[in-house]
């Protein structure tokens, strides 16, 4: 479906259509895809797809998420995030591949989790056990 994912044989997932407004928590194991509202909790195992007649107000979660419509809330995304041209996030975005094409509407904070992130707090703590703190702290006031 999303990405060149197939369905999982074990389910089709869940569609939300064009004229349903869903208030509450939405979770599926397969493939979620959303045309109308929902306010709330949007949990997938699989993708998760805001089609652009979409509007979710609450947090989204999915191995791959993609959004074409306008999503208020934090997503994160275990695999890749895409923000089509008509997509608009206001929110907080996680994901290790972020793709946010050109006319997308993105207002939040990104974080892209990494390996060498983690590198480098091990390094740094180790700089610190030795007696010798290698950080250099840098503090900066605005007025």
């Amino acid at each position: 479906m999303l990405g060149g994912k197939q369905a999982s044989p074990t389910g089709q997932g869940t569609i939300v259509g064009t004229n349903v407004k869903l208030i509450g928590t939405l979770q599926d194991a397969n493939d979620i895809v959303v045309h109308g509202q929902i306010e709330g909790e949007i949990i997938s195992n699989q993708a998760v797809n805001i089609s652009e007649t979409a509007f979710v107000k609450g947090p989204v979660s999915g191995e791959i998420v993609s959004v074409a419509g306008k999503v208020r809330g934090a997503i994160t995304a275990t695999n890749k995030l895409e923000i089509l041209p008509t997509g608009k996030v206001f929110g907080s975005i996680t994901s290790k591949d972020i793709s946010i094409r050109s006319g997308a509407i993105f207002v939040g904070k990104c974080t892209m989790p990494n390996e060498e992130k983690e590198e480098t707090e091990t390094e740094s703590a180790t700089a610190q056990e030795g007696g010798k703190n290698t950080k250099k702290d840098t503090q900066y006031e605005v007025e």
